[in-house]
């Protein structure tokens, strides 16, 4: 009897499967309902959140915090819903709920150059869209690293490849693919917050506080001599969507100096999650120290 019986990974990816059959707002209110509970009870996510935006925010009130406190972990739950359907949807299907485009020229524009372009979206709103809605304009190379939650990573990788992005590993011979691509003119996506590891990076200000950032994203814009977009797709209130934003980054991300160049990728990171603070990843370690 015990050799009918799905393994957790077939249950999971069974799970996923069926989360892609529902609409795109009731998936986002699953996720939602899944982050308020981690707002009201004790766990990792939460403690990581309250500890960021006390750090980040500490001219605001306490009651200030915990509203956001509550807002981003219920965001972060819709990212998730979101991420699980999207892995298993078409472009197409999910181009729909992409409602309005901002800096769409400068899109268009890094198109034309044929220079090659790295998209810069940070861990705000839903970058895997985000990557999905880039890929409809250029081929897309992305970097993998696989998540904690070891279920989650065949996947994503499957997912992302179905939206039209090829992933690479997060290594030196992906770095190579990315360089690769960048020299044919074509398009690359790097999350510019995501903590690097070693010699890979430096401490530069986020939100005036030293945060390990990376220095690969600056690097490749040094030799390839690239456009760089800052690349956020905003989630629009109840359900209704999402609004792309694109804007070009400041050429001192591209200084030949590392620490000037994070400090610069930092405050673009910052831009973007001004744009709506609740839904940026709060319980994403970003102020952890460099091991060497």
């Amino acid at each position: 009897m015990r050799g009918w019986l799905p393994t957790p990974s077939t249950l999971m990816r069974g799970m996923i499967r069926g989360w892609s059959w529902l609409p795109l707002p009731v998936a986002q209110a699953f996720g939602g309902g899944l982050g308020w509970l981690l707002g009201r009870l004790p766990n990792r996510e939460r403690r990581i959140s309250q500890a960021n935006l006390t750090r980040c925010f500490p001219e605001r009130s306490p009651q200030w915090h915990r509203a956001q406190l509550h807002r981003s972990l219920i965001e972060t739950g819709k990212t998730l819903g979101e991420a699980l359907w999207l892995w298993h949807s078409s472009p197409e299907r999910a181009s729909h709920y992409i409602r309005e485009v901002y800096g769409r020229a400068h899109l268009e524009a890094a198109v034309r150059a044929q220079r090659g372009v790295i998209c810069a979206t940070p861990h705000a709103g839903n970058w895997e869209l985000a990557g999905m809605y880039c890929a409809r304009w250029f081929s897309m190379t992305v970097m993998f690293r696989p998540p904690r939650a070891r279920w989650l990573a065949e996947p994503m990788h499957r997912g992302r490849t179905r939206l039209g992005m090829t992933p690479v590993p997060a290594d030196g011979s992906g770095v190579r693919a990315l360089l690769r691509e960048l020299k044919q003119g074509r398009g690359v996506g790097i999350l510019p917050d995501q903590a690097p590891r070693g010699g890979d990076g430096v401490q530069a200000p986020f939100f005036g506080i030293d945060a390990a950032t990376m220095t690969l994203l600056p690097r490749l814009a040094q030799r390839s001599g690239v456009t760089v977009l800052m690349t956020v797709m905003e989630r629009l209130p109840r359900g209704r969507g999402f609004r792309a934003h694109f804007w070009p980054a400041a050429p001192e991300v591209a200084d030949p100096d590392p620490v000037r160049a994070a400090t610069a990728l930092n405050h673009e990171v910052e831009r973007c999650v001004a744009l709506a603070p609740h839904q940026y990843m709060w319980n994403y370690k970003r102020f952890r120290r460099l091991k060497r």
